[in-house]
């Protein structure tokens, strides 16, 4: 399950490595058609969903992000969604706060369109500091934060805090659309 690159979307990303020595970064390119590769792709494909969901703006990305203990979804979040000029895994992450698998984040894993921010103009914490803070212990993104704000460094902070990230190359297309107007 594979998706053809759109050509109407160019987008400059950091090429060099995350870190050379970190050994908790994976990039899934292809669909294997193993369970885990099938189980990523669903979840990830929810979170384009919440991308979707969030009003474009031409100031910021429009994300989305949910948080899975084992099959089950804790809480989802997109750019926006809850006023302060939040994103979307700080979104999830607060959402999570009052359902009743409230207890099941610590240990959880989020999955986010684009790479968690590493620091925030606003006074808003940055989203990599409060999924350390949370204790999520694996993060899959579907694509680097594009160079168009900022040199992120969210995988990298996530990477130095023990937290395993998987780069879901494979659908890098699908999470970049719903911010083809910040990217032509």
């Amino acid at each position: 399950m594979s998706s053809k690159p759109d050509s109407k979307i160019k987008v400059e990303t950091p090429t060099t490595p995350v870190s050379p020595t970190l050994d908790n970064y994976r990039v899934i390119s292809s669909d294997d058609g193993s369970e885990e590769v099938e189980a990523h792709i669903e979840f990830m494909e929810l979170a384009i969903q919440q991308a979707n969901l969030a009003r474009p703006i031409e100031t910021a990305f429009s994300v989305g992000s949910l948080l899975v203990h084992g099959r089950k979804i804790i809480s989802t979040g997109y750019s926006r969604e809850i006023p302060g000029n939040t994103h979307a895994a700080q979104c999830a992450i607060i959402k999570s706060k009052s359902t009743s698998q409230a207890h099941l984040v610590k240990g959880s894993v989020l999955y986010t369109t684009m790479e968690p921010c590493s620091f925030r103009l606003s006074k808003n914490t940055p989203c990599s500091t409060n999924i350390i803070k949370a204790g999520i212990r694996q993060v899959i993104i579907g694509v680097k934060e594009p160079l168009t704000f900022s040199e992120c460094q969210g995988v990298r902070k996530l990477l130095e805090a023990g937290i395993e990230v998987i780069h879901l190359k494979l659908l890098e297309e699908r999470c970049l659309r719903p911010n083809i107007h910040l990217l032509r």
